[in-house]
């Protein structure tokens, strides 16, 4: 028993080596569990002849487990089938999968043996692979190629020898250290493989926010084409190719496979950058086509020549087109700066109309009409200083929308173009019973107002006196009132006469009172100042007519005088009829056009159903319906208004106006005053009033007692003042 198990010990210790090296890789598999095996010496034995089988598999390969040493072509390209003989060997124990080539839609093989033996063939993805566990292997076979003859080889390839008949490999018939590429075969032979007879490329390069490019390449030959390529040496990402079967870019150039003898192609893309630029090898000179728009600046250096561009191949769309002759030889440097841009007024607003009306009970209605023109805002955040009540743009009512619930800004839908919105708004004030100021509001939004006109309206009963904020302070009294008043002071102090007897002093107040007096007409009553002074310039002509005209002229210069100042007199009634008692600018206001009425319900002859629910007005205070279309609302009346207006109003620099007004109870006092006025001066004319009063009716009676024609003539006689019978 002893020496039994010293024997399957020294066997053991012969085996260690080679078991130690089987077990150093660490991707060999992990042991599997052997089944229970019978004890004793058949036990053993079974046990260590499995473990001898074991050892000599090895791991499996875990990286490249074949190389690739040769691969030959041969044959005429174009007129047949190629014939292909690979040598490989496998590196692994068992079969692997060896890469050959692709890709399958378009290589076809036919009759491929390995070792002069049928060979498994098939394909993955796009490659063609042979399954084999021979160590080393020939493969042979045929092979047809598609359209573009081209043959993608996944490699590694130790070299590669094209020994054709007729034709060509473009990359070279002896090639070497092959991985990952395509190899192009051309129907000519080597003799014919420096390009194309004609070769003509014109470009095409337009900066933008990203530079773009277009090709425009014409080839023509006396034999086919094949397939041409056109180094990208800008980094070109070319994105599409008119006028070729296809195409493809492999590292640095563009694979164009052409068919014919001749071929005209656009290729555009995209260019990381511009950079040094030389014309292509096979091309005599060409065309370059730079463009930029206005955010970039192409800066052009080099010996080529700038020509006309419109003689440019390729159609120019900016007008900063230039077009540049490269010929062979030649080099030009593009250099692309970008502008700075600076912010700028996607929409203003031209004018701003705003008018409000403030009514006795302290209302406030305000409109306002904003002319705009806009290049690219969609909404508008407004905020009208009120609760809204109406939104229309371009003439079409808008519904009222907010960003939210508790949001103050309404939301103005802006059209691109020259556009118009109106907005109606409500809010409340309070005037004070004798004099004050109004702040008067103001919407606000982000837009920078050219101008912005305001006017004010107010009820009866408030007088305006000054309007504040506006580029110029607007008064009540300007200086056209100052003139008129003055005119009326010097009339007033002219017509002042009192009797015979008056003291100096008193007759120099009573002119200066009589001066006040007519003069303080003009801001009281207007037609009545204008009546007062057509009366007393009537009386002075017809006093200097009698001084100095007698008889029929007389009777002639009366009638004209009185005729003329009279239709004067009606021409300045009607016209300060029509105006405020205080100078101001009126406002034309014109409510917008009524809508179309409905047609009317055919439902019960004309009569709503009872069961027909709708939007009602029960509950409904006032017409209000929540989120329906608003209809305008007309400005209440006004008797007294102002205006003002500031130019160039932004959300930092805004408009805020101020009315000063003062109320008709305070007015009151200085009304009783100039009646107490009046009084005075007309109590000191009243000796004379009668003197006069008794003269005429002297002349009326001595006329009557005179014969008729002596009447007549006395009649038309007219009174004399004592001063002028004196002169």
């Amino acid at each position: 028993m002893k020496r039994r198990s010293l024997g399957l010990l020294s066997a053991a210790l012969l085996l260690a080596p080679g078991a130690a090296r089987a077990a150093d890789p660490p991707a060999a598999p992990a042991p599997v569990q052997p089944a229970p095996t019978p004890g004793g010496w058949a036990g053993e034995l079974d046990a260590l002849s499995k473990w001898i089988a074991d050892r000599g598999k090895g791991p499996s390969c875990a990286a490249r487990c074949y190389t690739l040493e040769r691969l030959k072509l041969s044959g005429r390209v174009g007129e047949g089938p190629l014939e292909f003989e690979l040598v490989g060997r496998v590196l692994a124990d068992g079969a692997v999968d060896v890469p050959l080539f692709g890709p399958p839609k378009e290589v076809r093989l036919e009759g491929v043996t390995e070792n002069d033996k049928e060979a498994a063939i098939g394909f993955e993805g796009d490659r063609y692979f042979l399954h084999t566990s021979a160590k080393r292997f020939v493969l042979k076979g045929k092979m047809t190629l598609g359209s573009d003859l081209t043959l993608q080889i996944p490699g590694p390839l130790n070299t590669l020898e094209a020994d054709l008949a007729s034709g060509a490999v473009v990359e070279g018939s002896r090639l070497s250290g092959i991985m990952g590429t395509t190899i192009h075969l051309n129907r000519q032979d080597k003799a014919a493989e420096a390009g194309p007879t004609v070769f003509q490329l014109s470009r095409a390069v337009r900066v933008g926010r990203e530079i773009g490019f277009e090709y425009r390449l014409v080839m023509r030959s006396g034999t086919d084409l094949g397939v041409v390529r056109l180094p990208l040496t800008l980094g070109e990402k070319v994105l599409d190719v008119t006028g070729a079967a296809g195409f493809r870019v492999e590292g640095n150039e563009l694979i164009l496979p052409t068919s014919g003898r001749t071929a005209e192609m656009t290729i555009t893309g995209t260019l990381a950058k511009l950079g040094a630029i030389a014309p292509d090898a096979r091309s005599g000179y060409e065309w370059w086509l730079i463009e930029s728009d206005p955010e970039h600046r192409v800066a052009v250096a080099g010996d080529a020549r700038q020509v006309d561009s419109a003689e440019s191949p390729i159609p120019r769309s900016q007008p900063t087109s230039r077009l540049f002759l490269v010929q062979k030889g030649q080099k030009m440097e593009a250099t692309v700066t970008p502008l700075a841009a600076v912010d700028a007024l996607a929409a203003v607003v031209q004018s701003h109309q705003r008018t409000v009306v403030v009514t006795a009970r302290g209302d406030v209605v305000s409109q306002d009409q904003v002319n705009y023109e806009n290049n690219g805002v969609d909404y508008l955040a407004y905020s009208p200083s009120g609760r809204p009540i109406f939104l229309s743009t371009s003439g079409k009512a808008e519904r009222i929308m907010r960003q939210g619930a508790d949001a103050e800004e309404i939301l103005v839908p802006l059209r691109t173009g020259s556009q118009s919105v109106q907005v109606q708004s409500l809010s409340q004030t309070g005037l004070k019973p004798l004099f004050g100021t109004v702040t008067v509001p103001m919407p606000s939004y982000a837009l920078t107002a050219s101008r912005v006109h305001l006017t004010v309206g107010l009820p009866a009963g408030v007088f305006p006196l000054a309007l504040l904020g506006g580029d110029r302070p607007k008064w009540a009294v300007e200086g056209s009132d100052l003139l008129v008043s003055g005119i009326g002071f010097a009339a007033g102090l002219a017509a002042v006469r009192p009797g015979p007897g008056t003291s100096p002093a008193r007759l120099r107040t009573l002119r200066i009172l009589g001066g006040i007096v007519l003069a303080s007409l003009w801001f009281l009553w207007k037609p009545g100042f204008v009546l007062s002074l057509i009366a007393l310039g009537l009386w002075a002509l017809i006093w200097a007519v009698g001084v100095f005209a007698k008889g029929a002229a007389r009777v002639a210069a009366t009638v004209v005088l009185v005729g003329g100042l009279g239709l004067v007199g009606l021409i300045g009634l009607a016209a300060m009829s029509s105006r405020s008692p205080v100078k101001s600018s009126d406002i034309s206001y014109e409510p917008p056009a009524q809508r179309a009425a409905a047609p009317a319900s055919t439902l019960s002859g004309g009569k709503l159903d009872d069961d027909r629910s709708g939007n009602g007005w029960v509950d409904k205070g006032g017409g209000v319906l929540e989120g329906v279309t608003p209809v305008p609302l007309p400005l209440p009346d006004y008797r007294h208004s102002m205006s003002a207006s500031r130019e160039l109003v932004t959300k930092d620099r805004p408009f805020r106006p101020t009315l000063v007004y003062v109320t008709d109870t305070a007015v009151a006092p200085f009304a009783v005053l100039w009646l107490v006025g009046l009084a005075i001066v007309v109590s000191a004319h009243r000796e004379r009033m009668k003197d006069g009063y008794r003269r005429l009716r002297e002349r009326i009676d001595r006329a009557a007692a005179q014969p008729p024609a002596e009447a007549k003539a006395a009649i038309v006689e007219a009174p004399k003042d004592k001063e002028g019978e004196e002169g």
